[in-house]
């Protein structure tokens, strides 16, 4: 069985994708029996899942992500400029 500090240190190193299966095995059984750090590292793994989706959609994300017209891109920019020199 892993310790809390070998989990973490293989969490902030690298994708526990990309452990070994062993490795992953144990990782995955400590965070879940752990009682004190199952819930901050549960969150880590959760975080590179994330992570891991984005950089496998990105292409599609950032397609479907709606265009801001140039004219309102440059409203926003003056209005933004102005509220700053008030402040």
């Amino acid at each position: 069985m892993l310790t809390c500090k070998q989990v973490s240190q293989s969490l902030s190193k690298e994708d526990y994708e990309k452990l070994s299966p062993m490795r992953k095995f144990f990782l995955k059984l400590h965070v879940k029996l752990c009682f004190f750090c199952g819930k901050f590292n549960k969150q880590v793994m959760e975080s590179q899942d994330m992570c891991r989706c984005f950089r496998e959609h990105e292409e599609e994300i950032e397609a479907a992500r709606p265009k801001l017209d140039p004219s309102k891109k440059e409203a926003l920019k003056e209005l933004l400029a102005a509220q700053s020199k008030e402040q």
